[in-house]
């Protein structure tokens, strides 16, 4: 590898990439490679937070609409249940 460097500014920041000797192959420095993982990771965490209080928000707007249902389909099952004892003349419990 090349120790020539060539600059780019993205935003604010100016990246020195180093050249290498394939033709058009440009690579960032050891440095600044590990200051992108960082910031990538922090972005990361950040986007995982907001999933998690996404699917808290989901879970508490659906778990009332889903505790009715199952408790209508316990209920039906218990119906259903009562009315195939009462066809064979078993006794239920009310």
């Amino acid at each position: 590898m090349t120790t020539t460097t060539k600059s780019f500014r993205v935003s604010d920041e100016t990246i020195n990439l180093i050249t290498t000797d394939l033709e058009d192959i440009n690579v960032i420095p050891f440095q600044e490679y590990i200051v992108d993982i960082k910031k990538r990771v922090t972005i990361s965490n950040h986007e995982i937070s907001v999933l998690l209080e996404d699917l808290k928000w989901v879970y508490n707007k659906s778990k009332p609409t889903i505790d009715q249902g199952l408790e209508t389909i316990g209920n039906v099952y218990q119906k259903i249940g009562k009315a195939i004892a009462k066809s064979y003349g078993t006794k239920t419990e009310e």
